[in-house]
């Protein structure tokens, strides 16, 4: 008979399955992220733990906001099973050994900042001081090149892959809940530790697991460096990811560097003079085609269509975006509705695939359009997230239609949310043209102060001034 087993975090819940680090409801505690979190895993029940010096919780509650075994946590802390499992249910106390802790910490990537709650004994101490001033607000561009050294694995190991792969996808689906800006420290956290020990790797079956785990990371932390519009940082995290990605020979990775890339030259088009930007989407959109041809992945194809439509758009053919967009309709239906995509993938859907012929119409030339299309996709908006991103598109289609009034209102309506839950420098400034338009009518002079307020502590430098960066490489 198995023997019923306490909650090391609360102590009076009881674990309910055998390989669980916590109870029910302490894990799904250790999972929510706080408002102002100091590193990815981050959370109020590790903070309290923290300073009620209930050390021995703190690898369960990391377990269970990283989805983490206990052989893997313990293979990267250089542990055994037994020890962890005697440390975490109080039969020893090396926990309790501030080099223990600190061992632990180093392993998981924790900045020890985040270990203030024990000495204050205080949950709130040390909140934002775990990536630099910066977290929960964004980090400018300089302080973003001044994040403190971070050191490699002395053996990294698939264990570390797979914990480099849940950073990941914990950091797409908070990005599709609360915005990338104040996700970009977290990343960059993470992604350091990954690229030192892909660096150090050799060759075997754990190095193509770490190249594919630091690629992934890096390719998701470009996707959220480009959401809080650091162009110059994204271009170089997507460089790095490809390389990563050619060198595990992980053709999915691969193509989902292209896509990458894709994406971030048509964000380059839409802000810079001539052509050759909006080129180069296309291209490399029909890169990806062309490499992922064999993959069976209808989300993934779906995808490639729609890069390949907002290409299309920018250079003005409107022909070849139709199309696209037939394509990337007929691939996603190939596909069941319940299946079940990597996490970078799970945003492709008929929404996305709206949304991206809204923002299409709109390059083209034909606001009414652009605008019936996001008015569709805002009204069915569930997630905080999306009826920001969807809301800035309408505003901006609703303004160039020379609905200013309208599209004042709505921006009005988005606002909000981007001050509280969201933190999107992108869906800001999205909005920029609008609170222009504002300066100047009569009654919005309260849109204009709370866009003024909410976009200060987002305001970035656009270039990047560490020379790491510019040579394609990050600190």
């Amino acid at each position: 008979m198995t023997a019923v087993r306490a909650c090391p975090s609360c102590r009076t819940g009881v674990v309910a399955r055998r390989r669980d680090p916590l109870c029910p409801t302490c894990m799904k505690a250790a999972r929510e992220i706080p408002s102002r979190p100091s590193w990815l895993f981050d959370s109020l029940l590790l903070r309290q733990a923290l300073a009620e010096v209930n050390l021995p919780a703190v690898p369960g509650i990391v377990r269970a906001a990283s989805g983490l075994s206990q052989k893997d946590l313990a293979t990267m802390v250089g542990w055994s099973e037994a020890v962890l499992s005697y440390y975490t249910r109080g039969i020893r106390d090396g926990m309790y050994d501030i080099r223990t802790v600190l061992q632990f910490a180093d392993a998981v990537g924790m900045p020890r900042a985040v270990l203030l709650p024990m000495i204050f004994a205080d949950g709130d101490a040390g909140i934002g001081a775990g990536a630099g001033n910066g977290v929960g607000t964004g980090l400018s561009t300089r302080e973003l090149g001044d994040l403190p050294a971070v050191n490699a694995p002395r053996r990294a190991s698939g264990s570390h892959a797979r914990y480099w792969q849940a950073c990941a996808d914990v950091l797409y689906a908070r990005d599709r809940s609360a915005g990338g800006t104040f996700l970009l420290p977290l990343a960059m956290q993470q992604w350091r530790h990954a690229r030192l020990a892909a660096r150090e790797t050799r060759a075997g079956e754990a190095s193509s697991q770490l190249l594919a785990a630091a690629g992934e990371l890096a390719l998701c932390t470009g996707w959220i460096a480009l959401d809080a519009e650091q162009l110059p940082l994204a271009r170089s995290l997507y460089e790095q990811g490809r390389e990563l990605a050619a060198g595990s020979g992980d053709a999915l990775l691969g193509v989902h560097a292209l896509t990458n890339q894709s994406m971030l030259h048509a964000e380059l088009a839409r802000t810079g003079p001539g052509r050759e930007s909006a080129c180069q989407a296309l291209r490399l959109a029909f890169q990806a085609q062309e490499e992922g041809r064999y993959i069976p992945a209808p989300r993934l194809h779906a995808l490639i269509a729609l890069r390949q439509a907002s290409a299309a758009s920018l250079l003005g053919d409107k022909t070849a975006f139709q199309k696209a967009l037939t394509q990337a309709r007929l691939e996603l239906d190939r596909g069941p509705e319940d299946d079940d995509p990597p996490e970078w993938l799970r945003f492709v859907d008929r929404t996305e695939i709206i949304s991206v012929e809204a923002r299409g119409w709109l390059n083209l030339g034909d606001p009414g359009h652009s605008a019936r299309l996001y008015r569709q996709v805002f009204e069915s908006a569930v997630s905080p997230r999306d009826r920001a991103s969807f809301g800035a598109g309408l505003a901006d289609a609703l303004l160039k239609q020379g609905a200013r009034q309208e599209a004042i209102t709505t921006a009005t309506d988005i606002l909000p949310t981007l001050e509280g839950e969201v933190m999107s420098t992108r869906c800001l400034n999205q909005l920029r043209l609008v609170r222009q338009a504002a300066a100047s009518t009569t009654g919005a002079r309260e849109f204009c102060v709370r866009f003024d307020a909410a976009e200060r502590p987002l305001a970035a430098s656009r270039t990047h001034p560490d020379p790491h960066l510019r040579q394609g490489r990050t600190p």
